[in-house]
């Protein structure tokens, strides 16, 4: 007893390994066992590419000076981790600001830390996290998590004018189109709903001197937002950055059918999106698809009547402008779900294709069920409301702990296989030797192997491919783990689409594939190609014709490799 009362033990760090047990259910796996994590958008290697122009050359610099202290496997690993953090932080925040508004109004009610804990779990545990997660998404995803403060953050300065923490919003909001560029779409109802309730307090605004310390701090608070989006903006404005020629040129009409929200009809895209799921992605199996287990929408079944006496209690609160608060989150809902559905309704395509159209960048957002991010804090928002009050009720209060540990069964429940390294279905996997072997080789071979420049052509050509050393479909891994800088395939092959890259140097070499190399070289600007790579994966065969060039010769052969020098 008297080490505890030394340590000062309390709640607070209860309840911070509370939410540290969460993480560690979810990540604990993967660190068990060395190696990197492969997944269908994301791949980790050696390799560390550091493109000023690219919206993540700021993280992948600081991957890079953290890679002189940890191994970049484990920096791979601690990244998710950490976005999913982000992510349970981020709900854990802003259930916070929702009942602290219950003390604002002075009715002396105690907020229990263990019902913000389990609220907070709901914006880790739903459909939309897991199956973004599972495909790889993660810049999504942190996108998302910063999401969640600036809604927290808004919603805070909206009933306290505490203009202070429009510069956290700022930094968050900055972070989010730094993660995802597509969220300013989703920040925009927020953004509005936020200056219509500034408009609505301008006479607290005035009366208390703050309009000129707002749009003071307004000013400098888009300066932080543009500051942290530097490298790409600059990048964008001296056309040294492909993204705006992919947006306007590579994306087609064809892409809306390809990314469309899952369903097979406009009812059930519609229940998908109210049920947080509709990924498109989950539609290619590759990963356990929550939707397919029997009665996977029970936990959100059992939550809405909470949602819906949330809502009701509302529309029942004495504040207009509360009321006023509710009706806005009530349209950007409906919105969210009109936008979500996309093409897959009558109803609803001709708005999205007007979108698609007239909207500047807006095509960008080639997936609609990315407006689900917009659904889930709307949710957590009118859930937290229902759950405050019903844990007033008698038999809750008499059962704290059973209670908060239902609700929290409850809403774990919404995406179990998240747990356990994502129910081991992404596993820590090392890379083959021989690819060590074949790396080191064509670095000896470079005439400057501290800065090689020598490009390697890695076939099969296919963005996506499936290697048996990892046992599952994964971006190609080459250009993260090669030294030499790595020409791979651009070709996503999905949908009717083969390839909408818009890359010169992927265009050169499908014409080169498709001529069998007859014509020579690939003819590509900036450094030739001195070595190929051909994997023994998928339709390796079909390439073997590589063997009759006379301009190219067998270098090495391994396991998984067939490693060529291209003479010139």
């Amino acid at each position: 007893m008297k080490l505890l009362n030394r340590l000062k033990f309390n709640r607070t760090p209860v309840f911070f390994w509370a939410y540290a047990a969460v993480i560690l259910a979810v990540v604990t796996p993967w660190f068990l066992k060395p190696g990197y994590l492969f997944f269908t958008d994301n791949v980790w290697g050696p390799v560390i590419n550091l493109d000023w122009a690219n919206s993540g050359f700021i993280l992948n610099l600081l991957v890079k000076v953290l890679s002189s202290v940890f191994p970049i496997d484990f920096l791979g690993k601690l990244f998710i981790s950490g976005i999913l953090i982000l992510i349970l932080l981020g709900g854990r925040l802003l259930v916070k600001i929702i009942l602290e508004y219950y003390r604002l109004e002075g009715n002396g009610m105690s907020i229990s830390r263990g019902l913000i804990f389990s609220l907070s779990l709901f914006a880790l545990f739903n459909p939309f996290v897991y199956d973004r997660a599972l495909y790889g998404q993660f810049g999504i995803l942190a996108a998302y998590a910063c999401f969640l403060f600036v809604l927290a953050y808004l919603l805070k300065i909206g009933r306290t004018l505490d203009f202070k923490l429009l510069y956290r919003v700022a930094v968050f909001s900055g972070l989010t189109l730094l993660f995802s560029l597509h969220f300013i779409f989703l920040l925009a109802p927020f953004y509005l709903l936020f200056l219509i309730g500034l408009f609505l307090k301008r006479k607290e605004i005035r009366a208390g001197g703050a309009a000129k310390k707002m749009w003071l701090t307004l000013f400098f608070s888009l300066l932080i937002v543009l500051v942290i989006n530097a490298n790409w903006l600059i990048a964008l404005t001296l056309k040294s950055s492909s993204m705006i020629d992919f947006v306007e040129k590579g994306i087609s009409a064809r892409d809306l059918a390809a990314f469309q929200t899952a369903g097979k009809t406009p009812l059930e895209t519609f229940t998908n999106v109210l049920l947080m799921s509709g990924f498109w992605g989950k539609n290619q199996y590759r990963y356990f698809d929550l939707t397919t287990a029997p009665g996977w929408e029970r936990s959100f079944i059992f939550l809405a009547p909470l949602i819906i006496y949330g809502i009701y209690l509302s529309f029942r609160h004495k504040s207009r402008k509360e009321k006023i608060l509710s009706a806005g989150l009530l349209i950007i809902f409906s919105l969210a779900v009109y936008l979500a559905i996309g093409i897959k309704s009558p109803l609803t395509r001709g708005f999205s294709l007007f979108l698609y159209d007239y909207l500047p960048l807006y095509k960008g957002l080639r997936e609609p069920q990315k407006w689900v991010a917009v659904i889930i804090p709307i949710y957590l928002y009118y859930l937290t409301w229902g759950a405050v009050h019903l844990s007033k009720a008698k038999l809750v209060i008499n059962n704290k702990i059973l209670s908060g540990i239902i609700l929290a069964a409850v809403i774990v429940m919404q995406a179990p296989s998240l747990l356990w390294g994502f129910n081991r279905q992404v596993i820590s996997t090392p890379y083959p030797g021989d690819w060590y072997e074949a790396n080191r080789l064509l670095v000896s071979k470079s005439e400057q192997s501290n800065n090689c420049h020598d490009i390697i052509l890695f076939l099969p050509w296919h963005m996506y491919l499936s290697f048996n050393w990892v046992g599952r479909i994964i971006a190609n891994p080459a250009s993260t783990f090669f030294t030499c800088p790595v020409l791979s395939g651009t070709n996503m092959e999905w949908g009717g689409i083969y390839d909408n890259s818009e890359s010169p140097s992927g265009k050169a070499v499908a014409s080169w594939l498709a001529t069998k190399g007859s014509g020579g070289t690939p003819l590509l600007s900036g450094f030739p190609i001195r070595y190929i790579i051909l994997a023994k994966e998928l339709d390796f065969p079909s390439y073997l014709w590589l063997n009759g060039l006379s301009y190219v010769h067998p270098l090495l052969e391994t396991k998984t490799l067939l490693i060529y020098e291209v003479k010139y």
